[in-house]
């Protein structure tokens, strides 16, 4: 009889820790999941993040050449207007 009652005994305290372990273990792959979920978001952000950035310094890139073609294009058609000028007043 009493070794009846120390396998029940024994069943008992089992179950119970076995109870307890899955609880902690569902929580920490839970925990786990979630951190790898977030990481995995931050990644993907960090990749956007990026990409938005290189198009937007090609963007300001290409409106700084051409701003300095339209630039150089008034100086040139200036320059001309003043020779044009120079060249009717060496004519009188």
């Amino acid at each position: 009889m009493k070794k009846i009652l120390v396998v029940l005994a024994f069943g008992s305290f089992v179950d119970c820790n076995s109870g307890s372990t899955t609880e902690g273990a569902a929580d920490s792959t839970a925990n786990a999941q979630t951190d790898m979920v977030d990481s995995s978001a931050s990644a993907q952000k960090d990749m956007i993040d990026s990409s938005a950035a290189a198009k937007k310094d090609a963007l300001d890139s290409s409106a700084d050449v051409k701003k300095a073609m339209v630039d150089s294009a008034k100086t040139i058609n200036k320059d001309k207007a003043e020779e044009s000028k120079d060249v009717q007043k060496a004519k009188k």
